[in-house]
């Protein structure tokens, strides 16, 4: 697989992070990998085979292609069998409401056509095909998303940056008091901006990173392989489950790790000959 990733365009720092290109030949398997949610909402669009996107907790799934996702909460898992070719752009955990306002797709998605039209997404994935060069395939994706950005007021953006960076900084091992100290505003202001901007309380969102480090952590000590991060959370879950301490740590609690935790394996093992 090769992955790179690139910044995103002058002045659009504030709601995009930055553009990535993910490309990976068949290899005659279906490839499962877990997907770790980090807060951030996402815009995908493929220029091969388009995979699928399994939600562990409702056993759903579509295709992996031409479509945005709002902050994820849990782990899904990505189905892949033939040749894939992503270009994308990771935004802003804010970044998502300045280009479709009032919307907040929390473990959500939605087709790009029905948020761009028919026409303009297909003429986007032409020119993306046309282009040969990573960074001018990313440079186009994010070039169109900043076209799409109604800025949010100074006040705003300045809020959330100073309030997620300090749940980046500490991992999400943080007080929303801390946040608010940060932000330099109350609870309650603190609070409208994320449930409105970011589709999750301060709280649930201090959750997502401290999982996503959690996890992170465990994903590379499984050398990226999630066959066998799925292990090693099973074996953290079989160990730790009773301690007083587990969300502190992971972000969820216990029988909603295990519930997570059980989709992912069945839809790990979905395809494995069983006798």
């Amino acid at each position: 697989m090769r992955y790179v990733r690139f910044p995103a365009p002058r002045g659009a720092g504030d709601y995009i992070e930055h553009g990535w290109l993910v490309e990976a030949s068949a290899t005659g398997e279906v490839k499962r990998e877990i997907l770790i949610p980090n807060g951030r909402p996402t815009v995908v669009l493929s220029l091969a085979d388009p995979g699928r996107r399994h939600d562990p907790l409702t056993g759903a799934g579509h295709p992996n292609d031409n479509v945005v996702f709002g902050v994820t909460t849990r782990p899904f898992v990505l189905e892949q069998e033939g040749d894939s070719l992503h270009v994308g752009a990771q935004l802003t955990p804010w970044g998502l409401s300045a280009m479709l306002p009032g919307t907040r797709l929390v473990d959500e998605f939605r087709p790009l056509a029905g948020w761009w039209g028919e026409e303009p997404t297909a003429d986007l994935l032409s020119r993306l095909r046309t282009e040969t060069g990573d960074q001018s395939r990313t440079g186009l994706l994010c070039e169109f998303l900043r076209q799409r950005i109604t800025p949010l007021p100074a006040t705003t953006v300045d809020a959330l940056r100073a309030a997620v960076g300090a749940v980046d900084e500490a991992r999400g091992q943080c007080a929303v008091s801390e946040l608010t100290e940060r932000a330099g505003i109350g609870y309650q202001s603190l609070y409208r901006l994320f449930t409105r901007h970011i589709g999750v309380s301060p709280k649930r969102y201090c959750d997502i990173l401290r999982y996503y480090h959690f996890a992170g952590g465990l994903l590379h000590e499984a050398g990226g392989n999630s066959a066998a991060l799925l292990a090693i959370l099973h074996g953290y879950y079989d160990q730790a489950h009773a301690a007083r301490t587990f969300k502190r740590y992971t972000g969820v609690s216990a029988s909603t790790f295990a519930r997570v935790h059980n989709g992912i394996a069945q839809l790990m093992h979905s395809g494995e000959e069983k006798g």
